[in-house]
């Protein structure tokens, strides 16, 4: 099934491409329809982080440029989103004369042009839950609509107040306005902010991002790991390492239960995928074979997850993926391989109808290119690079 929308606005836009990038996530597309199981985890580890961010700095540039706006005398939405593509190109090239490292847009930049996804898009998500803007659920369309009609109240307002300073006694009290709304959390920063503009955070910066996530995902991997200081946590390769180090004796219970059944299911899943790439090379895929011969010593413990708990905390209601992988874990725990590979067949099929279906055209790729993933990381590696650059800010003080 292709996907395709028309093109209304630009938050239309950021919204088709927001799912897309969901349905991506890890840079790899997710044919057995495992997402909603690993963006749970994700979500619940690393909140307010995605596989499309690069440095912590666009988690302030970001509302930097938008609270900069609120102030402009035209608060027309379509103006301002106009002006907020203007700020944030401004900012890639800017960056781009110090540190191209994580620079959103430098190869866009680089031959005079400018990206799909602008960082307020890519960031805005983590913005809120961090608590830098503190209305909410808003969209950016949404504040920018709430902008336009605060500012017509105020116009009225003042019309108003004006018009009965003229009639009140000189000691009669004035009304107050009562249509002063903060919709932002920031730390101190200069008018001019754009002319020292640089990718890594000051001291004031990294401190203020850090008490945001620890005061707002307290429960998170992301607040654990900055609330201890634990800066090794950068030089570590994989999600899975956590479990290998002492790190994993020091979280909260919930924590290493979650941690636990996130494990778990990537083992799992990584035998589900194994099996994939040995059908789509009709056995020929010389690493999946292996992998499975490894797997297969150990299938028994691989599958003995509940995956009834993983749905249930993670408050997934998809009984087609539920249904599908308790029939897996069935299969393993029988070493029913030929209904295994049906299963899965079966589902790809479901997910992606006849015609797009890669097992059905198995032996037409490389024999040995690998689809999908392996282990899951959970968003792991992205979320290291924002705690690499608010440790190395505080670090700076």
């Amino acid at each position: 099934m292709e996907i395709g929308w028309i093109d209304f606005s630009r938050s239309d836009r950021e919204k088709v491409l927001s799912v897309i990038d969901l349905l991506s996530e890890d840079g790899t597309l997710d044919e057995l329809g495992i997402s909603p199981i690993r963006n749970g985890f994700s979500d619940l580890f690393f909140p307010g982080t995605s596989t499309i961010q690069t440095r912590a700095k666009y988690f302030l540039i970001v509302p930097y440029a938008l609270a900069d706006l609120s102030h402009r005398p035209d608060l027309n939405p379509q103006t301002l989103f106009i002006r907020l593509d203007d700020i944030e190109r401004q900012c890639g090239k800017i960056l781009l004369t110090k540190n191209d490292d994580g620079v959103i847009g430098r190869i866009a930049l680089r031959s005079n042009s400018w990206v799909k996804r602008a960082p307020s898009s890519i960031y805005w998500a983590g913005i809120r839950n961090f608590g830098i803007f503190t209305r909410g659920s808003m969209t950016i369309s949404e504040y920018f609509k709430a902008l336009n009609s605060l500012n017509k109240h105020r116009q009225v307002q003042a019309r108003a107040t004006a018009s009965k300073d003229e009639e009140i006694m000189p000691d009669e009290p004035k009304t107050e306005n009562t249509l002063n709304v903060s919709f932002w959390n920031l730390p101190p920063y200069p008018d001019n902010w754009m002319e020292d503009l640089a990718i890594e955070l000051s001291p004031i910066e990294a401190d203020f991002l850090k008490r945001q996530i620890i005061l707002h995902q307290p429960a998170s991997m992301l607040a654990f790991f900055l609330s201890h200081n634990l800066t090794h946590i950068t030089q570590m390769k994989s999600f899975s390492d956590l479990l290998d180090n002492s790190i994993f004796t020091l979280f909260p219970e919930q924590m290493r239960q979650d941690y636990q059944l996130a494990e778990a299911f990537s083992s799992f899943v990584y035998g589900i995928r194994i099996r994939y790439n040995m059908m789509i090379s009709k056995r020929k895929n010389d690493a999946a074979n292996e992998a499975w011969d490894s797997f297969l010593l150990s299938i028994t413990e691989h599958a003995n997850l509940n995956i009834k708990s993983i749905f249930t905390r993670l408050q997934i209601n998809n009984p087609g993926l539920q249904t599908f992988l308790l029939s897996i874990q069935q299969h393993m725990l029988s070493r029913d391989f030929s209904q295994l590979d049906n299963t899965i067949r079966q589902r790809e099929i479901y997910l992606k109808g006849e015609s797009r279906a890669k097992l059905n055209q198995a032996g037409h790729f490389p024999a040995n290119q690998w689809f999908g993933e392996k282990k899951l990381d959970y968003r792991f590696h992205y979320a290291k690079r924002i705690l690499q650059d608010i440790f190395q800010g505080l670090e700076e003080e």
